[in-house]
């Protein structure tokens, strides 16, 4: 299964997740007084919602290659 494919069929999972954190993220910081948006700490964010949709490829590559072998 290449990139884009695993991507496709993982969208609305992904897309299910990213909101329902960043309303998650937004209700605690309104709650506590803090800017909703915060640069420094959003990048974080970014880099985790990559390393989210690089886990599932790399899962669903490794279903590909090895779903015969056990």
């Amino acid at each position: 299964m290449s990139l884009v494919e695993s991507l496709k069929r993982r969208a609305g999972f992904l897309a299910a997740g990213f909101l329902s954190f960043l309303a998650a993220l937004g209700l605690m910081r309104w709650s506590g007084g803090e800017p909703l948006v915060q640069p420094s700490g959003d990048f974080g964010l970014i880099v985790g919602i990559v390393f989210v949709a690089a886990f599932f490829v790399i899962n669903d590559a490794r279903g590909r290659s090895g779903s015969g072998a056990r």
